[in-house]
């Protein structure tokens, strides 16, 4: 069995629109909030959390990379920008700059040997010892 599944978990705060408990849920693409008279009521809003890091885009300066899920439950690291900045890595980001060319995001790479950082440029090879 997959730990994929959470339980709805009350949240003590009256729906907006029926009045009974609001609950956290997992979904398809992730935490939310939702009533617990679903389906009578069907409100909804996103979860409270902010999956951000301290990773600041480094194509449009502007943006953070925040986690997301995609729709086959992946995690990604995408600008919170988009769709006007459509930058996304696979690895968790590193708020750090390249030492070998100093692109101003690293990637946090998990091997068999142990963990190590690499260049979020694709044109550096930059490698970390492992740590």
């Amino acid at each position: 069995m997959t730990d994929n599944f959470l339980e709805p978990q009350s949240l003590g705060v009256p729906c907006p629109r029926c009045q009974r408990d609001l609950q956290l849920k997992k979904g398809r693409y992730g935490l939310y909030v939702g009533c617990s008279g679903h389906p009578d009521c069907d409100y909804m809003t996103a979860a409270d959390f902010d999956p951000g890091t301290d990773a600041q885009c480094p194509i449009c300066k502007q943006g953070k990379l925040v986690q997301k899920t995609s729709r086959f439950g992946n995690s990604f690291y995408a600008c919170d920008h988009y769709p006007k900045c459509k930058y996304s890595v696979n690895l968790p980001p590193v708020p750090e700059s390249c030492p070998k060319c100093d692109f101003p995001l690293l990637l946090k790479k998990k091997t068999a040997a142990g963990e190590r950082w690499i260049c979020a440029d694709d044109s550096c090879d930059y490698k970390s010892s492992i740590k």
